[in-house]
């Protein structure tokens, strides 16, 4: 079960509990919400491993995204090489080499971009995620206390 199906669970349990008259309480069944916390607590680190998967991924792009600019830049300098043995020549396999370099670079840097977005957004929701599954367990736990304490 996903983290998300057992937050909505948490929170229907919660809102749907039966309310104690006079408080801003409600009586839940223990045994209903502990059977929430321990499928968070089974399926947590199981997103925990995704993230860790998505962070692993991230930087493998990153040093793709770098190999493949370091070999466009040394194809781009063996080319310049390869073009400086006449003078004319010479002018426009420079100018030409460095236009190589640029597009390279700016290639490199766009990619990179584009992966940290990505891998940003990815965080984004799985912070969003662990903040409203720990805000459950916490209102979980609170209703387990005063449940426990009105007994």
């Amino acid at each position: 079960m996903s983290i998300q199906k057992i937050l909505e669970e948490m929170d229907y349990l919660l809102l749907n509990a039966s309310r104690v008259p006079f408080t801003n309480k409600r009586v839940i069944a223990v045994e209903d919400m502990t059977r929430l916390v321990d499928d968070l607590r089974e399926n947590l680190p199981m997103e925990i491993m995704e993230a860790n998967r998505i962070i692993n991924e991230r930087k493998r792009i990153l040093e793709d995204v770098q190999r493949e600019s370091q070999a466009l830049i040394e194809q781009a300098k063996q080319y310049i090489v390869r073009l400086t043995d006449e003078n004319a020549i010479t002018r426009q396999a420079q100018e030409q080499a460095g236009e190589i370099i640029a597009q390279a670079r700016n290639q490199a840097r766009e990619m990179q971009n584009e992966s940290l977005l990505y891998a940003d957004g990815v965080f984004r929701s799985l912070e969003e995620n662990l903040e409203k599954a720990l805000e459950v367990v916490k209102t979980g736990r609170s209703s387990l206390h005063h449940t426990k304490d009105s007994s």
